[in-house]
């Protein structure tokens, strides 16, 4: 994976004369897909976290393209045993903080400001969302919930202890040693302002008000559709119906103000308004599907950054088990009638095996990523430890789909046939083509068979599939660090992003992915997580499948844009425009 960010820059496309700069200091990028919230503790997609790495900022950060090295940034040292940091036995972290960094508003950020937002970050706990990734790391618990569903004191108390300022330093003791605690804060629990968001009713960080605000609905919070952090940029407007969001330069920023004065975000779902807005210098990036890469190869004035490491588990299918049928326009008639399904529809393994059966991997690998890539082997992808590149995978089957479709349902499913809605992320044209050959495969088999493909914006996608009212879905999920766990949790454990939306719940999993996040030998813990992705192999909880590098499109006169997997689609404070 390093030797592979090493080689980052292959400029594809000829450079032809030097171009005049277009709006020279503003930064433009059409995106697929939508902002989802602006608040940092709540959101949980890569669109929303994009924002935030811009506005935000976190004690350490990537130094650069490394995956595995820090940099300081609201803290003037990276914890290392060698400085004396980190304790020896690798439970007490110690973070010496910044001085002189002040908020947007103007305020200064204080050592209270950033125990707080780690404290907001684990216990605001808002279902699908981030918290568990600090308080498994902190406290080894992935909910700070009880089993009745409510805010759990004891939990509270723990985080309280286990986060604390000392000597001007913010101190975080674990319960066990957890190498990817690092990994973590360089993305998440950016620092917030305490006085700010009280002022506008927001948690006042006590236990007596806490069950008010936990698990809170998108919009209930102060940092829904405003900000108020410490990064380079500050939010200008987010254009919510014109589906634009627009920041400007920080001009009291702690460090040198940033090149550029705006970057503008701009959600277009067409990809050929993508390549018109990139060949017209409208759009200084794009995102856009490989499958479209050829028609913008050859245009002037452009760069294409390819084989870039993807540690993202990729345009995969996923069943929900136990369907909330409840007015769902998904399920039809919402019964096995062949107008519809039932709600425990991909509840029956032969279902789920028929399916994994019928769609064509290769041609989705030839179509959608000009074969740039392999088959997927599970919920790990290549280039993560623990990846089992013998792993067995699903390909085309009509005569074994057809024949898990006939046991399906003790029989009925075949002669009564269904009809169900197969959702993707709208202007996500490799996730549609992903449905599209699905859905070809299956209604081959049998006349009665029919999936309806339709493309969902990014919010009403996410809020239908996290409310379990979506059947089947075709999604991505970028690992959060780098680490087999990253990815076995959210699509298997029982209380993980995808497995618990889903409804897949099997004991044994949960019991594998919680020993092996602390397994200390390395042999050991790599055939757990073999036995995992066998056991994702024999349940299908999802269809997986494929693993694909990413690549960048910029015009040419863009200058400092550098890549790091879990910084997806740039940080953008050292970026600038100038001639090619």
């Amino acid at each position: 994976m390093l030797s592979l960010l090493a080689a980052l820059v292959l400029p594809l496309a000829a450079q032809q004369a030097p171009q005049p700069v277009k709006n020279p200091g503003i930064f433009t990028y059409a995106i697929q897909g939508d902002v989802d919230s602006l608040d940092p503790d709540w959101a949980f997609d890569s669109i929303s976290q994009e924002i935030q790495f811009q506005v935000y900022e976190t004690l350490i950060f990537f130094r650069g393209s490394a995956i595995d090295e820090f940099d300081p940034l609201l803290a003037t040292s990276v914890p290392t045993q060698d400085n004396g940091f980190l304790s020896d036995d690798g439970l007490t972290y110690a973070f010496p903080l910044r001085k002189g960094v002040r908020f947007h508003d103007g305020t200064p950020m204080t050592p209270e400001d950033v125990k707080y937002s780690l404290l907001r970050f684990m216990l605001l706990d808002r279902a699908g969302g981030p918290s568990h990734l600090l308080l498994n790391a902190i406290l080894g618990v992935q909910t700070a919930a009880g089993e009745d569903g409510k805010p759990d004191p004891d939990v509270y108390r723990a985080a309280a202890d286990a986060v604390d300022i000392e000597a001007g330093a913010l101190v975080i003791r674990l319960k066990r040693p957890y190498p990817a605690l690092l990994s973590i804060l360089a993305q998440y629990a950016p620092v917030v302002s305490k006085k700010w968001i009280v002022a506008r009713g927001g948690w006042d960080g006590r236990l007596e008000t806490w069950a008010a605000h936990f698990n809170p609905a998108k919009d209930a919070t102060p940092l829904y559709d405003q900000e108020n952090g410490t990064g380079p940029f500050k939010l200008a407007r987010w254009d919510k119906p014109g589906r634009e969001l627009v920041l400007e330069r920080n001009e009291g920023y702690w460090r040198q103000p940033a090149p550029l004065d705006y970057v503008v975000f701009q959600s277009v779902d067409d990809p050929g308004t993508r390549e018109l807005m990139l060949q017209t210098g409208d759009a200084d990036s794009i995102m856009l599907e490989r499958q479209f890469l050829a028609q913008v190869a050859s245009m002037p004035g452009t760069t294409i950054i390819d084989d870039l490491p993807l540690l993202e588990v990729h345009d995969f299918f996923a069943m929900t088990f136990h369907i909330n049928a409840t007015a769902n326009p998904y399920v039809g008639s919402g019964q096995l009638d062949g107008n519809g399904i039932p709600p425990d529809f991909f509840s029956d393994i032969d279902v789920r095996r028929a399916f994994a059966y019928s769609f064509d991997n290769d041609a989705y690998l030839r179509d959608g990523y000009r074969s740039k890539g392999q088959p997927a082997r599970g919920p790990i992808p290549a280039g993560v430890f623990g990846y089992n590149q013998l792993q067995p995978v699903y390909s085309r089957d009509p005569q074994r789909a057809e024949n898990y479709f006939r046991k399906a349902f003790g029989g009925r499913l075949w002669d009564t046939g269904f009809r169900f809605t197969l959702a993707y992320m709208e202007g996500a044209a490799d996730r549609e083509l992903a449905c599209q050959i699905m859905k070809a495969d299956v209604e081959s088999l049998n006349p009665r068979f029919h999936v309806d493909v339709r493309g969902l914006d990014w919010p009403a996608w996410l809020a239908d599939f996290t409310a379990g009212r979506l059947p089947m879905v075709n999604a991505r999920w970028q690992l959060d660090y780098p680490d087999p766990a990253a990815s076995v949790f959210p699509m298997l454990d029982g209380e993980g992003f995808f497995a618990k939306a889903q409804g897949y719940d099997n004991p044994r999993v949960d019991r594998l992915i919680a020993q092996a996040v602390v397994e200390p030998v390395q042999r050991s813990r790599r055939l757990m997580y073999y036995d995992l992705q066998q056991i994702a192999y024999s349940d299908i909880p999802q269809i997986y499948t494929v693993d694909t590098f990413f690549f960048q499109v910029n015009r040419s006169w863009v200058r400092g844009w550098y890549y790091n997997p879990f910084l997806q689609y740039g940080y953008f404070y050292p970026v600038y425009k100038e001639e090619s």
